[in-house]
């Protein structure tokens, strides 16, 4: 057993392992008037809009973008919010995609990987260690500057 553990693990780790996180592709209809507190709703998260058009004889805009769904819980009650009920979305699982590109190649076709975010995936991992009740290093003191030590009262 401890054979097969041992050539799976070096298995992996000789094609590079990378962390990647499951993307919705996400359809949001909403009027004109709303367009831009939708655009505030999407900016909360990490989105990705990559088409917006105009419905033809309707005041409505179609924006598609691209949703990681570790940012989606919660999407549609914020939207709902922040657009007074007026937009509506729709999403569903699209791909998954890499958070960093490691070869040449990926980062020709996707850029550098300066688009994400420092800590992107150290803050994944953290939520998902969170959830399963397993330790996570976390700052004990979070903003020492604001913490100040109380005088005695004689």
């Amino acid at each position: 057993m401890t054979a097969v553990k041992d050539a799976c693990r070096a298995a992996v780790l000789q094609k590079q392992p990378r962390l990647v996180e499951a993307m919705y592709f996400c359809e949001l209809i909403t009027p004109t008037e709303q367009l831009g507190n939708m655009y505030a709703a999407l900016g909360r998260r990490r989105t990705k809009v990559f088409k917006e058009e105009m419905q033809e004889g309707s005041p409505l805009f179609t924006v598609h973008a691209y949703v990681p769904v570790s940012e989606s819980f919660g999407f549609a009650e914020d939207l709902r919010r922040w657009t007074a009920g007026a937009a509506s979305a729709h999403l569903v699982l699209s791909h998954w995609e890499a958070l960093v590109p490691k070869t040449d190649e990926e980062r020709e076709e996707f850029g550098d990987g300066s688009s994400v975010p420092p800590n992107t995936a150290r803050k994944l991992i953290n939520a998902v260690r969170k959830q399963k009740g397993l330790p996570v290093e976390e700052k004990v003191v979070q903003h020492a500057a604001k913490q100040r030590t109380l005088a005695r009262e004689v």
